[in-house]
């Protein structure tokens, strides 16, 4: 039985842009590492406008499609062994969709989307902030994608980019007690509220190394508010949208503080088998989608 689960099947999302396309399956018209006989990040096509190709690894597959059909939109269809997204890009209205057709990426699926975006900042040569824009969209949603808790449920969404990024400083309620990082009150849930803080629907980004103050809850404890040192010279650079420091992270934001923390203690997008930190993963999809490249305040 497929562990996919498709939906209506897979329908183009645009927003008065082109429809999105299947994967074409052509030859490849560039390989990396083929020569020594390692898995290969294979492209099919790269111009102005279109930028498609596909990685394969260990016997995982991503291909994907990214299209630039106006000034600032763009279109993107991508598929990680078998299952599929679509997703599109209005920068003029600041808007975004994206489905996943209700399916889930697994241990396996993540692995390859890491291996993939890895490839593809050796293919571009590190240089994240001179890629056209569907380039950096394609970018951008791998990363994304690639943070998922396994075994989320990935469904349609629409992003609302128009707020203007915060400055403000998160200081937590009135008689809430904040932990240092690490603290083992804050380890076994000391803090209990009633629900889950949702007050980043946009863009705030965290200060430059320094102590942020960092909350998310979970399955076995209510919300936690910790300080915790984030920014450039932190470890793992914390706060920041996507993997670590390199190749395909955006900026350094409370959203991705919140997904960072919970994902360190819970397992997030590393332990196969923990779906926690699902709500902390959404509230930084605009976060991955449109912060500025290593911005923090």
């Amino acid at each position: 039985m497929s562990r996919r689960m498709h939906v209506g099947g897979v329908v183009a999302i645009a927003l008065g842009a082109a429809a999105c396309t299947a994967i074409s399956g052509e030859e490849p018209s560039a390989s990396l590492g083929a020569e020594a006989g390692e898995s290969a990040l294979r492209i099919t096509a790269h111009t102005e406008t279109d930028f498609s190709g596909s990685f394969e690894a260990g016997g995982e597959r991503v291909a994907f499609e990214a299209h630039r059909t106006g000034l600032a939109t763009a279109t993107l269809h991508l598929e990680v062994n078998g299952q599929p997204f679509d997703a599109s890009y209005d920068g003029g209205a600041m808007r975004a969709r994206w489905n996943g057709y209700n399916g889930a990426l697994y241990a396996e699926d993540l692995a390859a989307l890491k291996r993939a975006l890895a490839a593809l900042g050796e293919h571009f040569g590190g240089d994240q902030e001179s890629l056209r824009v569907h380039e950096d969209f394609l970018v951008r949603r791998i990363s994304f994608w690639s943070e998922a808790p396994a075994g989320l449920t990935m469904p349609e969404r629409e992003l609302d980019l128009s707020k203007p990024p915060g400055e403000t400083v998160r200081v937590a309620p009135p008689g809430v007690t904040v932990f240092e990082e690490g603290d083992e009150r804050a380890e076994t849930g000391g803090i209990e509220v009633d629900h889950q803080g949702s007050d980043e629907d946009g863009i705030r980004y965290i200060r430059c190394n320094a102590t942020s103050l960092a909350t998310h809850d979970a399955n076995g404890h209510c919300l936690q508010y910790e300080s915790i040192f984030a920014g450039p010279n932190s470890n793992d650079c914390m706060g920041k949208c996507g993997g670590g420091c390199g190749f395909g992270t955006a900026g350094y934001t409370y959203d991705c503080l919140d997904h960072d923390r919970c994902g360190r203690k819970h397992g997030g997008s590393v332990n196969p088998w923990d779906a926690e930190c699902g709500d902390e993963y959404w509230e930084a999809d605009d976060d991955f989608f449109n912060s500025i490249i290593g911005r923090c305040l």
